[in-house]
């Protein structure tokens, strides 16, 4: 059996908002705003406003994938978005219900595509060639590495990577 499914990519990314849930459940605003993963790194509502606007981008790559034969994937600048949407001011809780909002779209999404859709291939500048279910699970991998950041700028770990 392949190590990359559908079916395990859909159950990856329907794990990241019970997560955060349990890890953002006790957090003030005061504390998402302030805590950060080191010294010039994102504040907690920072990477939660990281997560909700980068589901629109998965979406919006997804859709390209599926109506276009390999397509060249937009790039996209994390820290000018960071910036220019200010994320720092944001309210933690209202990026995390558009989060989940974003991601029960997402997961609807994929949920409705057959196999031949499961193998259609896009093209990103820095990642290269790859399939949907291959997107999917780099969206998973994604949010293991945020959720990451966010327990180690809440203190909640000690491990450093």
């Amino acid at each position: 059996m392949p190590i990359l499914t559908p079916d395990r990519s859909l159950m990856y990314m329907r794990k990241t908002p019970v997560i955060l849930e349990a890890i953002l459940r006790d957090v003030s605003q005061e504390q998402a705003q302030q805590a950060t993963d080191g010294p010039s790194g994102w504040s907690v509502v920072e990477v939660m406003c990281h997560l909700r606007d980068w589901e629109d981008i998965f979406i919006e790559r997804t859709r390209m994938i599926l109506e276009s034969d390999n397509p060249q994937l937009p790039n996209y600048d994390q820290e000018e978005m960071a910036r220019t949407r200010h994320y720092a001011t944001q309210n933690l809780r209202a990026a995390f219900d558009a989060y989940t909002a974003r991601r029960e779209e997402f997961l609807k999404l994929l949920t409705g595509l057959t196999e031949e859709q499961w193998q259609r291939r896009g093209t990103h500048p820095r990642m290269g060639d790859h399939n949907m279910i291959e997107l999917a699970a780099n969206t998973a991998l994604h949010d293991l590495n945020h959720i990451e950041q966010i327990v180690r700028a809440l203190g909640l770990a000690g491990a450093k990577v």
